[in-house]
């Protein structure tokens, strides 16, 4: 099997695949796969198809076993403390252990002095009761967001705790697990280089020494990730290689080669939990630790079967793994590399030692980026040929160096800690320049099936081409890029996609072949008065979180039109996040009375920055895009105020007539209802949220809408939509559609014939 353990590796993946997919497309595979290695590998045939089906049975045995055994109609819990907990402003996570299953809890703190108590009183170990709820983990509710019951089901977690209260009466330490030890000992440890370290320096510290990134101020975050940089603050292999080199190097100055290297497979264990027990942490210690068992056995393990058996032993493990974008990323980059061994060693040049691991390594990540992601950046390759060495030769080092010097005496560490500074706060400002000011970025989108298929074959063309010293290869890349990017350009589909922003307006539209790309509000977080310990470091917020995230997806680089209906915050409050990340190529706004409040003037203000046309719209404005003309039909007087002075939009799309209404009032659907006496719309966008002042029966006698989405938050503050609405609309046997309810609204269309769907069941 020497040299050959990758091939199970890959029987692996394939079976699992099928296990959970149960797709003809995956099984598809599986059979191609078999078939491949009967033809080329026949010695490993009989091996991989054994390998094959015990992995599918393993995967299928333990997916029935990951079901929970509680229910809805518990309500007093007894739970023990497996992690640590995280503390943001006034909410209180952490993962508990209730009649041996693991729990999500969440819970919200009453007040400053409680959130004290709560941090000094519970650590790993702790056993409380609590009168609480339990709730499903949400679904995605727009197209292509983050599937976290998934994700939390894949981490065999099935509910969300959320306590009444936490009473330091009903708590107590009970004796910690060894496991719990080492995660109180990690918390020390990250709370020391909170209390000691220049705040410059805390959260990259952290995330280098223990994976912690919790401290890490969030645009800088942001600018790693869109740099392509991300893995620098990842524990990985280049760091473990790093520690263990250094460590090995100090215990064979005080012990034998044999007993060093068995203090070496105790300690990375220890490591692991030390450092968060992320995937690339356990596959970087896994390798070393094979490594070492191999060198005390006085045998040699070639490293990609070194790889590929800690890939099936983390998958023996956990075969959810697999799903996991930290494990994809790792195995795949590590695996990249060490197939291009030969083309790095070959290189003449420091610069080309360089260049080609950080070419090899973006190329390989490149499916799972854009699949993930959605886009890639163009610095990736320079800038990683300059962080790479600075962040494992300097800021690695001292960090290390500063810690294990700190824990000592923090008073020698100053020096340590002065030039770690200087460094870090340099490294800081270009990532945050090249991120902010000169971002070059490419979005290319979600890719389907098939590019990622064209992407994954023009790759393996490139390295087999690299191999041989041809680097045309390359080229075919390239060429999978450009039809990804212009695949949106021969779609002959179009789409209308009523968001889901909570409490607020945003509709996406986007016409056959990208003709036009618009977008109708933008949704906006409502502000809340919170008192200063309440404040999160990370708000959640609604541009960034949720709209920015879909049109991404949707590999949008561009906007024609955007519209803002009127100037409420629900509709436009994230309309500075989309100018400032998207070309928007024109501003529509309600022509109004020229009095504009100050969120207004700020977004009216930026467009003139970024030279955005701005233009003031009324009754009578039209124009048309890709054969479809859309209407302006609301506000016709300048004195119109507050949502009777909403823009009110008429279009045709996709042989299904569209009312967007805005937040007009009664007076404005008046208005409306006398100006267009025979008007009519298959789809009525329902204004203001569905709230009693709108909606009016002579408004909707008129209309005679068969479908009505109202775009509303769940549990909103307001409690709409009005019941009084509700029954109007059903009174007319009017289909409602509910973003708190349905989740996105989506119609997809070809020519005149279209099809609604909806996120949420």
């Amino acid at each position: 099997m020497r040299g050959n353990v990758v091939y199970i590796a890959v029987a692996a993946i394939f079976s699992i695949t099928a296990a959970y997919a149960r797709s003809t497309v995956a099984w598809l595979f599986l059979i191609l796969y078999v078939l491949f290695l009967f033809i080329r590998k026949r010695r490993l045939f009989l091996v991989s198809v054994v390998a094959s089906c015990l992995f599918y049975l393993h995967f299928v045995y333990m997916d029935q076993q990951n079901n929970t055994h509680l229910s809805y109609n518990m309500t007093v819990f007894l739970f023990r403390l497996t992690a640590p907990i995280t503390i943001e402003g006034d909410r209180l996570q952490t993962i508990v252990n209730v009649n041996g299953e693991k729990l999500q809890l969440v819970y919200y703190i009453k007040s400053s002095r409680e959130k004290q108590l709560l941090s000094s009183l519970l650590t790993p170990g702790t056993i409380c009761k609590v009168k609480g709820t339990l709730e499903r983990p949400a679904l995605p509710r727009n197209p292509n967001a983050f599937h976290y019951r998934r994700y939390l089901r894949f981490h065999h977690i099935h509910w969300i705790l959320t306590p009444q209260s936490i009473l330091s009466q009903n708590c107590h330490l009970s004796s910690p697990t060894i496991y719990e030890q080492l995660l109180s000992l990690r918390e020390k440890g990250i709370r020391q280089i909170e209390d000691h370290f220049p705040a410059e320096t805390v959260g990259i510290v952290q995330a280098l020494i223990y994976g912690e990134r919790k401290q890490l101020d969030e645009a800088l975050l942001e600018g790693y990730q869109k740099l392509g940089l991300i893995h620098l603050l990842a524990i990985s292999g280049l760091h473990v290689t790093l520690l263990v080199g250094a460590v090995f190097f100090l215990l064979i100055r005080l012990f034998t080669r044999e007993t060093a290297t068995i203090m070496l497979l105790i300690l990375l264990p220890v490591y692991v939990v030390l450092t968060g027990s992320s995937p690339s942490v356990i596959r970087a210690c896994l390798t070393a630790m094979l490594f070492l068992a191999a060198n005390y056995r006085k045998m040699t393990l070639p490293p990609l079967d070194t790889l590929s058996i800690a890939f099936l032993l983390m998958l023996i493990a956990d075969p959810y793994m697999l799903w996991d974008v930290g494990f994809q990323l790792s195995f795949t980059v590590t695996f990249a590399l060490i197939l291009s061994s030969r083309v790095i060693m070959f290189c003449d040049s420091a610069l080309w030692r360089l260049f080609w691991p950080a070419l090899i390594a973006q190329l390989s990540a490149l499916p799972l980026l854009v699949y993930y992601f959605f886009e890639m950046s163009l610095w990736g390759i320079i800038l990683n040929m300059i962080f790479v060495p600075l962040y494992s030769f300097i800021i690695l080092p001292l960090s290390v160096i500063s810690v294990a010097v700190c824990a000592m005496n923090p008073l020698f560490s100053v020096p340590f800690m002065w030039l770690l500074q200087k460094v870090i706060v340099w490294s800081d400002k270009v990532v945050l320049l090249f991120s902010s000011s000169y971002p070059l970025s490419l979005t290319l989108g979600r890719p389907s099936f098939f590019l990622l298929i064209g992407y994954v074959a023009a790759i393996l063309v490139a390295f087999v081409q690299m191999e041989k010293r041809r680097y045309w290869g390359i080229g075919w890349v390239f060429i999978v890029i450009a039809l990804h990017a212009l695949s949106p350009y021969i779609d002959r589909y179009g789409e209308v996609v009523f968001l889901d922003v909570g409490q607020g307006d945003c509709i996406y539209i986007e016409l056959p072949y990208r003709k036009a790309v618009y977008l109708i509000d933008t949704g906006g977080t409502l502000p809340q008065q919170r008192e200063t310990w309440q404040q999160r470091k990370r708000k959640w917020d609604v541009g960034k979180d949720v709209v920015i995230p879909f049109l991404k997806s949707n590999g949008v680089r561009s906007l024609d039109k955007l519209i803002t209906t009127h100037e409420d915050v629900d509709h436009i409050g994230a309309a500075e996040e989309i100018i400032r990340t998207f070309a928007v190529k024109e501003l529509l706004v309600s022509k109004g009375d020229g009095n504009h409040s100050p969120l207004q003037e700020k977004l009216l203000q930026l467009a003139r920055q970024k030279h955005i046309h701005v233009l003031n719209v009324a009754r009578g404005d039209r124009w048309s895009a890709g054969g479809t003309s859309f209407y302006v039909l609301h506000p016709s007087a300048t004195d119109a105020k507050d949502n009777n002075n909403s823009i009110v939009l008429y279009a045709k799309l996709g042989g299904v007539s569209w009312l967007f209404t805005g937040d007009i009032e009664e007076a404005g659907e008046k208005e409306l209802v006398n100006a267009f006496p025979r008007l009519k719309a298959d789809v009525l966008k329902v204004a203001h949220h569905g709230s009693a002042t709108s909606t009016t029966e002579l408004f909707l006698d008129q209309i005679q809408p068969k479908i009505a989405v109202i775009s509303v938050g769940e549990h909103n503050r307001y409690h709409h939509p009005s019941p009084s609405v509700i029954e109007r609309l059903q009174k007319r046997n009017t289909l409602i559609l509910r973003t708190d309810q349905h989740g996105a609204v989506r119609y997809t269309y070809v020519k005149n014939h279209g099809t609604f769907s909806v996120m949420l069941p």
